[in-house]
């Protein structure tokens, strides 16, 4: 590792929220998901490629450090470090999420560390840039993650959000099999204009957004496969009723798939600074 900026943090902690910041009774076991992740959520890096030629824009220079901040099993983290040969550094509530990062991508310029988008642990003015990806809904106090980001990030230093919003989720697709998630996603997944407001707090503007496409799986049949793990917090948030109806559609619409059709979601990409 070149170099390793923590600082004191807090005590990792896991929650859920609505769309208004309000933290939900309802939560997700995250050290119970954490074994299945990989299984429902990982793509490799032939998938991501869009990705890396989007975020080239802005990533810094070889060997500066980044925050990953809920850098869950470390997908990005990876991705982040191989495309860019940056340091990352880490951030994820979770031990079970942390322990499987550790275990499946001990990289040397990675470090997973425990903590909270309202009191990360690293000093101040430490890294180059942050990247929070499929995050802000699970962030309890936007306006806080915020004042921290803008304290370990120098002026000008760009924050990277990957997301679906609950204003923009026409493009994601299992979500049209699964209709009680479908309305849960629009009220709990922030929208554009709620995330810009709560940055806006402490100072930073929306530079750009722009949609990226993503290579889920190779047709429904796999698709299907990956949801079946149910490594998804808005799935968890369902019944488990309305969660083996929306299965039983996907299913259904696998079946009859006469020939194999690419998975493409499109995830958002804000840029802030």
């Amino acid at each position: 590792m070149r170099s390793c900026p923590i600082g004191e943090g807090a005590p990792p902690r896991s929650y859920e929220q609505d769309a208004r910041g309000h933290v939900t009774g309802r939560r997700t076991d995250y050290e119970r998901m954490a074994a299945v992740y990989d299984a429902g959520r990982a793509l490799s890096l032939d998938q991501l490629d869009a990705w890396r030629v989007v975020l080239s824009r802005y990533v810094p220079a070889p060997g500066r450090p980044v925050l990953d901040l809920g850098s869950g099993t470390g997908l990005f983290s990876e991705a982040l470090t191989t495309w860019f040969d940056v340091v990352v550094l880490g951030v994820e509530p979770s031990d079970a999420m942390r322990r499987e990062a550790a275990t499946k991508r001990p990289l040397p310029d990675v470090i997973y560390v425990g903590g909270r988008a309202e009191r990360i642990p690293l000093r101040d003015r430490c890294c180059d840039c942050a990247w929070l990806s499929t995050v802000l809904h699970h962030i309890a106090d936007l306006r806080a993650c915020a004042g921290e980001l803008r304290r370990v990030l120098k002026d000008g230093d760009p924050v990277l959000i990957r997301n679906s919003f609950g204003d923009r989720i026409e493009h994601v697709h299992w979500l049209d099999f699964f209709p009680p998630a479908k309305r849960l996603a629009a009220k709990r997944w922030p929208t554009v204009e709620q995330t810009a407001e709560a940055f806006s707090s402490t100072g930073f503007g929306v530079e750009t957004l722009e949609s990226v496409p993503e290579v889920i799986a190779p047709d429904l049949r796999a698709y299907h496969d990956r949801l079946r793990v149910r490594a998804n917090s808005t799935l968890t948030l369902i019944d488990e009723d309305e969660f083996a109806e929306g299965l039983a559609r996907l299913d259904r619409a696998a079946s009859e798939q006469t020939s194999p059709e690419l998975v493409v979601d499109r995830r958002d990409l804000l840029v802030l600074r």
